[in-house]
């Protein structure tokens, strides 16, 4: 991201040195014909030992930039196979996926499935209305189903929990 914003302020600053130019104007940190004949004698006129030094650095930040575009990154994520093709998927998405089914699949309102996806497990908790009767192998079920569709890698075991609403606590949430 910082390369990527480094170099889209290098091209917005050309260009406005190039309008510049074409303006007749005086330019802000270098005319474009002087930055270009520069460039063009910097091998004949800057020494051996900055030349190495300097394409040494560009290329243990260009390795650096490739490895990190191939390892993988820090959000915790999980490969579907229910595709043949490679498809990862963030945590969260699939989190709020197995939520909104869930959710569906017990005719509960919204807000009322929480669903915390780690490396291998699942944590469902669902907080039904008052009166409404909801069992834990109704909610694990009902994700392991959801989840099983998905042929995630790593698998993910799915844990169940249903916290009572708070007018059945007497107010106390």
């Amino acid at each position: 991201m910082i390369v990527l914003l480094l170099v889209v302020a290098a091209i917005a600053c050309a260009g406005v040195e190039i309008v510049l130019h074409l303006m007749d104007a005086a330019p802000i940190l270098v005319a474009p014909g002087a930055a270009l004949s520069w460039a063009a004698a910097l091998p004949e006129t800057a020494p051996r030992a900055t030349l190495i030094g300097g394409g040494a650095v560009a290329v243990v930040v260009g390795l650096g930039l490739g490895w990190v575009s191939v390892t993988p990154g820090r959000r915790p994520r999980h490969r579907l196979g229910a595709s043949p093709h490679a498809v990862l998927a963030d945590n969260s998405t699939i989190a709020s996926a197995v939520a909104e089914q869930v959710r569906r699949d017990l005719d509960l309102p919204r807000g009322a499935v929480v669903v915390g996806l780690g490396h291998r497990s699942m944590d469902v908790t669902v907080t039904p209305e008052p009166g409404q009767v909801i069992e834990k192998e109704q909610i694990r079920s009902a994700a392991e189903r959801e989840i099983t569709s998905y042929e995630l890698s790593p698998r993910v075991r799915v844990r169940a929990r249903v916290r009572r609403p708070a007018a059945d606590q007497g107010g106390m949430a």
